[in-house]
Parts: C-alpha cells; structure tokens; sequence
C-alpha cells in the first residue's frame, strides 16, 4: 500500500476529515476516488481545501464521532496504481537503502530514513555511529543512481567548522 494522505482529524459533524496530504497528486481526493483506510476501502464523497492541507468527506464515515476515531490514521492506495514521478523526485521507499557517497566515490553511508520538513526533505545517512542528514536539494544531491543502488552528494555537506 501506498500513503497518500494523513487523517489529522474530524472536520464538522457530518464525518468528514482534516486530511495532510502526503502525495503530488491531489486528483487521488477527487470524488469518486478510491482509497483505503485503516484496511476498508472507501469512496471520496467530496473533498476541497482547507487550510493547512484537505477536507475529505468519506463513504461511511457520517457523524464526527466516528470520524475522529481515524485521527493519525493513513489514507493508502494499492501499490500497483502508484504512478510515475516528474524526473528528480523519488518515493521514500526509492531512496531508503541506498548507498550515500561523496564526489570522489568514497562511501558515507546508507540512507536509512527520511524526514519531512516543510523547506525539503531530510535524508538521514548512518554509518556504525556517524550520521549524516542530507537535505534533499539539487545542490546537495549531485546524482541519484536507482539503478547502481547510490546516491552522490556534495563535499559540503560533510564539511563542518569545529566550535571553539
């Protein structure tokens, strides 16, 4: 399954929710779109904005009590209707695993996690103790390599100034 979206709480009293969304595609919202929640598939019934992220009304969730017991629940879609991204972003899943190396080829570590953050995304390296946090930027990540399994980041990001 695929996480498109966060349940972040109730909105009214007919059982729609406040949703963050987690995908580039808003369309997966529209009426008529099927998600799963918490393992039941479910039609969207309407959806507008909200402010911060969506309001969703889904097909049987119909009063605030029932809609509030998905708060921190995640809206999911088949993995086999994922789709295609726009050359130079990657899923999550994509990036984990891979292996971290600076421009001369010398290996870092492995990216094991990645932080959302509102500016970018944070990928965190370790290797043993070390840990690196990566921002997900195109002057820091030179080349993502899906296929050699690597990604090349900039010599910057491994220099730091001792305090003293």
């Amino acid at each position: 399954m695929i996480r498109v979206g966060q349940v972040m709480g109730a909105y009214g009293l007919a059982g729609a929710v406040k949703v963050l969304p987690l995908t580039d595609f808003e369309d997966r919202f529209d009426p008529g779109a099927r998600l799963v929640l918490d393992g039941c598939a479910r039609e969207v019934e309407w959806s507008r904005e909200g402010h911060p992220g969506l309001v969703v009304k889904l097909q049987g969730i119909d009063n605030r009590t029932f809609a509030e017991l998905f708060r921190g629940r995640y809206l999911e879609v088949p993995q086999e209707e994922m789709r295609e991204l726009e050359t130079g972003r990657f899923y999550h899943r994509q990036v984990i695993g891979l292996a971290v190396v600076n421009t001369a080829g010398e290996s870092i570590g492995v990216v094991e996690e990645v932080l959302e953050r509102p500016a970018n995304d944070v990928w965190v390296s370790r290797r043993g103790s070390i840990e690196h946090l990566i921002p997900a930027t195109k002057d820091a990540v030179i080349e993502v390599d899906l296929a050699q399994g690597r990604v090349v980041v900039a010599d910057w990001v491994f220099k730091f100034e001792d305090a003293g």
